[in-house]
């Protein structure tokens, strides 16, 4: 893993403090205002209450300390820059667990909205009928499958209140006011393969429904396997862009919890904005993806400027990402990003946003040249012959070691690998823990300086 500041510092560019300086104030500003509001909102929420003692107290706790970090900053105005923390999962005073499945080995899911506003959280399963083991409620009787939750089936209650999803398989369309949850369960032989979770606000869901795929926001991925047999792969994606914060969390039979946590601080510079969701309206950030446009390239060629233009190297579909030669400059575009704080990708990183930021981000280059060029790697003009049946991801960049070339007795990547899995304070972009019956938490966070920003 590299810091992208400590790339820069070692390139001769050494850190602008005053500039450092200035983004942390504003950092501190916008978190100090952060914590106000939440503190005025829960003691508001206590006073009209009754028996809410703890509630009110936390409150008028996050008011003062809100106070206090307003002092100490305007004390030290010049203060030397801070670790940016891991943002923790906010708590809910509103929520409680989920009841306990009968069946042992079955695992709860629980979906929070902790966003901004009421909304709707859409869960998809791509296939039709693998989700007939996961279930509505504890005693496991009643399957999501065409249920009243099931927006894919026209008609349905789900379909008319909050849009029609893909017709085959199942899409779950869960109405929440802000501060609620849902449960679901999924049995112990039950999967849920290629599964994803969105928010979409109520407003903008009136506007147009994105009950179909998530549109230029972020989203969590999942594929959870049979209990005791597999496991429990997830992933947050930022790939379309941020309108919100994500939290997901496995906490096993056992109680060991693997957490992932996708809940960026505001950005600085003038490279990103935050705009309105294109035909939606919701506020979100693009991804660079979104942000540089369609690209036109059907088939890969090294030499066509349109495959090779920062429309294509962003997006990288398909006619690049399943070439080694066209994801490596996918690679490299990302490589120069990641080093800039103020792009996208730089932005997420430096917040320690477990995410991915672009289609596919479980890995990074070592460096600019991610893998090629060197005396042990392929040319960087991609004219090196590769084994036949060469896997585009890890001939992209060299993940691995010693990877036999197109020329017999000859290997690439002698001297290392030129990318490595990513790694977000310690935590892999896609943790895989084994499925052990427990639980699972989904929250889908607000994200205030989203939400103040001009437009």
């Amino acid at each position: 893993m590299h810091n992208p500041q400590l790339l820069h510092d070692a390139e001769g560019g050494g850190p602008d403090l005053r500039a450092t300086g200035h983004r942390r104030g504003e950092e501190v500003v916008s978190r100090v205002r952060r914590g106000l509001t939440e503190g005025l909102r829960r003691l508001a929420s206590a006073l009209g209450s009754a028996g809410q003692l703890p509630l009110a107290a936390a409150g008028l706790g996050l008011i003062l300390l809100g106070i206090w970090q307003l002092r100490s900053e305007a004390s030290s105005p010049g203060a030397a820059p801070v670790p940016v923390p891991v943002p923790a999962p906010a708590p809910s005073a509103h929520v409680a667990p989920c009841d306990a499945p009968s069946s042992p080995g079955a695992t709860s899911m629980q979906l929070i909205n902790n966003e901004w506003s009421d909304g709707v959280v859409f869960c998809r399963g791509p296939v039709e009928g693998t989700l007939r083991g996961v279930f509505k409620d504890a005693s496991l009787s009643q399957t999501v499958v065409k249920s009243d939750l099931d927006c894919a089936v026209p008609g349905s209650p789900a379909a008319v209140r909050w849009g029609e999803g893909v017709p085959q398989g199942s899409t779950l369309a869960i109405g929440l006011k802000r501060g609620q949850s849902h449960c679901l369960y999924i049995a112990p032989d039950g999967q849920w393969p290629s599964g994803a979770c969105w928010y979409q606000d109520e407003a903008s869901n009136k506007a147009m429904s994105i009950a179909k795929g998530p549109q230029y926001m972020s989203e969590v991925e999942f594929t959870i396997q049979e209990n005791a047999k597999g496991q429990v792969w997830y992933d947050m994606s930022s790939v379309e862009g941020v309108s919100g914060g994500i939290t997901m969390n496995y906490t096993d039979a056992r109680g060991r919890t693997q957490t992932d946590t996708a809940v960026p601080g505001p950005f600085v510079g003038s490279t990103l904005k935050v705009v309105r969701a294109p035909g939606i309206g919701f506020r979100t950030v693009l991804s660079d993806k979104n942000f540089l446009g369609a690209c036109t390239c059907d088939k890969w060629d090294p030499l066509d400027p349109v495959c090779n233009s920062d429309a294509c190297r962003a997006g990288c579909p398909g006619s690049l990402v399943d070439n080694a030669c066209g994801q490596h400059r996918c690679r490299t575009f990302y490589a120069q990003r990641y080093k800039d704080h103020t792009s996208y990708c730089g932005w997420l990183y430096e917040q320690k946003a477990q995410t991915y930021c672009w289609a596919m981000d479980e890995w990074r280059c070592v460096d600019e040249h991610c893998g090629y060029g060197g005396p042990d790697q392929p040319a960087e003009n991609c004219s090196s012959k590769l084994p036949a049946g060469a896997p585009a991801n890890s001939y992209s960049c060299g993940h691995g070691t010693n990877l036999p070339s197109g020329v017999p007795g000859k290997n690439f990547w002698t001297n290392g690998p030129g990318c490595k899995d990513k790694m977000v304070v310690g935590v892999p972009t896609n943790p895989a823990p084994p499925r052990d019956g427990g639980r699972i938490t989904i929250s889908f966070e607000s994200l205030p300086w989203l939400h103040e920003a001009p437009l």
